[in-house]
């Protein structure tokens, strides 16, 4: 009786454990890109985040960090012709092609500012950081041109990070 009772305990937990992996959402766009934020040096108390051209995102940001009182940053969403008007330590691209973001990033930013892109799949030119679908989950490319071009200081740990998820 005791030997079945072990094999029906240590059945359930084995489901339950299956089960819940499963169940564990993936990272978001969001969650990803705190995560990288994290690994930089910033010279402002409160770093801005600008959401190039998408303002359903811009607010998706501002929820994520009304309810994540760990980050301290703003967030605001801006046309591309605004950018260099702007003092943004960081630069979110959703909508463009790495075409368009390279041109941005070349014709508008004068100042230290962290690119990251969520339509960059390949990252060789645009954004610093492109966040990419794989398999079920997200992950992350670094373009090292675009990394150094931001004067903005990264822990190289996160390039560790994203070798790992590659």
């Amino acid at each position: 009786m005791n030997h079945v009772f072990k094999k029906v305990c240590a059945t359930f937990w084995l489901v339950l454990i299956c089960v819940t992996a499963h169940a564990t959402p993936a990272p978001s766009v969001l969650s990803i890109t705190f995560s990288i934020l994290s690994y930089a040096k910033w010279t402002t108390a409160v770093p801005e985040i600008c959401v190039i051209n998408n303002n359903n995102m811009a607010s998706q940001f501002k929820n994520y960090l009304s309810s994540n009182d760990e980050y301290n940053y703003s967030v605001k969403s801006i046309d591309k012709q605004k950018i260099r008007s702007e003092r943004c330590e960081v630069l979110i691209f959703s909508t463009f092609t790495p075409e368009e973001e390279q041109r941005v990033l070349n014709s508008s930013v004068e100042f230290p500012a962290l690119s990251i892109s969520s339509s960059n799949t390949e990252c060789e030119i645009g954004s610093a950081f492109c966040l990419y679908r794989k398999n079920t989950g997200l992950s992350f490319k670094v373009n090292m041109d675009s990394l150094t071009q931001s004067k903005v200081r990264i822990d190289p740990r996160v390039l560790l990070l994203a070798r790992a998820t590659e």
